[in-house]
């Protein structure tokens, strides 16, 4: 598969970036404001701008987008992935029509999903149309971007948000090219489920982040 890496791009931001949402404060809220058709974080409104791929679009809407997503019928974490290892392997098949006829069936209905925007990219590079595989990188890019928005990652008391429970290994191998080592979870002081993800980059490493209590309790619903 192309490798595909955002490294040179986002790597100074989570070097510099400070923690700009906290679940326990911040999850209810903007949930709330994401169904307030008088908010600038209107979910439906959003959506339309991210379908187009607006890149006028701040970090905090786009972290807004995710967080609406959660309470969307269409949200299933963990069962999505085993659509996207279905898509993956059209592509190593080299089905590429067929990932891009089944992808874009998908993406309708779960916008976020990284896999899968990954996914279309390569199905369309490989098909020659540049422009629509660069289109779903940029959104790629975008969620990314939110994701560093949310905290730095760095501590269990400033993770970043990811939305699906493999967003976190996304973001380690296509944003900073780098490898994923021990994998691990635990909770924060709050309770909250965390993944934990060593990324490993030649002979230094470092452990980061992710909270995922949304994901967690789809899984138990």
């Amino acid at each position: 598969m192309k490798n595909i890496s955002f490294l040179f791009l986002l790597l100074p931001i989570l070097l510099f970036s400070q923690a700009n949402f906290e679940y326990k404060k911040d999850f209810e809220n903007i949930l709330k404001e994401s169904k307030d058709k008088n908010s600038d974080l209107n979910y439906e409104k959003l959506l339309v701008r991210f379908t187009k791929n607006d890149t006028t679009l701040t970090d905090r809407q786009v972290l807004s987008l995710l967080i609406g997503f959660t309470d969307n019928i269409h949200y299933k974490p963990y069962k999505d992935l085993e659509f996207t290892k279905s898509l993956y392997q059209l592509n190593d098949d080299k089905k590429f029509d067929e990932a891009i006829k089944e992808g874009n069936q998908f993406i309708a209905h779960h916008p976020f999903d990284l896999k899968t925007l990954f996914e279309l990219s390569y199905a369309y590079h490989k098909k020659g149309n540049q422009s629509a595989a660069d289109s779903y990188l940029g959104k790629a890019k975008m969620i990314f971007k939110a994701m560093i928005y949310s905290g730095d990652g760095k501590s269990i008391d400033s993770p970043m948000f990811a939305l699906n429970p493999a967003d976190g290994q996304d973001l380690i191998r296509k944003a900073f090219g780098a490898k994923i080592g021990k994998m691990g979870s635990g909770r924060d002081k709050n309770g909250y489920f965390i993944d934990m993800l060593e990324m490993k980059n030649g002979e230094e490493s470092e452990t980061l982040y992710f909270i995922i209590p949304h994901a967690t309790k789809k899984m138990f619903e």
